[in-house]
């Protein structure tokens, strides 16, 4: 009997789901961790694109790092976690003649259960003046979690693509304002709840109204006036709809697999 070869392609995807749901965890009730950060895959605007990312700052910083309005926190050393991305050459023709950076500070997370907001971090950011064509168009800033509760878990990497977008400067300083511009808010994390859903962590920013006009920005989009410096918070939320309020519900992986069976039989029945 010869069987089709989409058999077999659905076939791999079963074993592939079986294989996802095998490996992952359920959520315990609460968790406690340390988060590391860093930014990685800075993607550059064009050949003359000047970029530095450093993922260690307590040591200090990389050679070429400009520190003007640094975060205090993190200036001349930060914390274990923290890191910094810079891009661009300034323009010495503006009034602020700096490169665009980040700054990612962590922040110890304790007893965190399903769906509850919490405060992984703060986020920092200098909107420099810079020479067009010199900059970056993306970042991923990725985090490892570090379980102290439970113990004995190990770590788990995630990672959020943020786009940089960098606005032409004009007389309206709202239309010149640059973004940090989150292109997934959810990321996968390795545990299920009990119907084998997977969770998400989901990240957002919740801008400090001392460092800046909150109305600028939004849960997804961080955006500073030229020329100047602004704070968010990184919230966090451990779920299983990234992005989605009320309780909203998603397929479960069992309810996925019938569907996968049921297609096959429908093959079986065309052969």
């Amino acid at each position: 009997m010869k069987l089709p070869l989409g058999f077999f392609a659905i076939l791999g995807l079963i074993f592939a789901i079986l294989s996802i749901r095998a490996d992952a965890q359920s959520l315990p009730s609460s968790l406690s961790f340390t988060i590391s950060g860093s930014f990685n895959n800075g993607v550059q605007e064009s050949n003359n694109s000047v970029l530095i990312a450093d993922n260690n700052l307590t040591d200090g910083y990389a050679s070429g790092m400009d520190l003007t309005n640094a975060p205090a926190t993190l200036n001349p050393t930060g914390p274990t976690g923290s890191a910094a991305f810079q891009w661009g050459t300034p323009s010495t023709s503006s009034s602020y003649p700096h490169s665009s950076a980040i700054w990612f500070e962590p922040l110890a997370v304790a007893n965190v259960t399903a769906n509850q907001y919490f405060n992984l971090g703060y986020l920092y950011y200098r909107n420099g003046t810079i020479k067009s064509n010199t900059g970056a168009s993306a970042v991923d800033i990725a985090l490892a979690l570090n379980f102290s509760n439970p113990s004995g878990m190990s770590p788990i990497n995630t990672s959020f693509t943020s786009d940089l977008v960098n606005s032409p400067n004009t007389s309206d300083p709202v239309a010149s304002a640059d973004t940090v511009s989150l292109r997934n808010r959810g990321s996968i994390l390795n545990f299920n709840d009990a119907s084998g859903n997977s969770y998400y962590l989901e990240l957002s920013f919740k801008v400090d109204q001392n460092t800046l006009d909150g109305t600028l920005s939004t849960e997804d989009q961080f955006r500073v006036f030229e020329g100047n410096q602004g704070r968010a918070e990184l919230l966090g939320r451990i779920t299983t709809t990234p992005g989605v309020t009320g309780g909203a519900t998603i397929p479960e992986p069992s309810s996925s697999l019938l569907a996968v069976i049921g297609v096959l039989a429908l093959i079986r029945r065309k052969r």
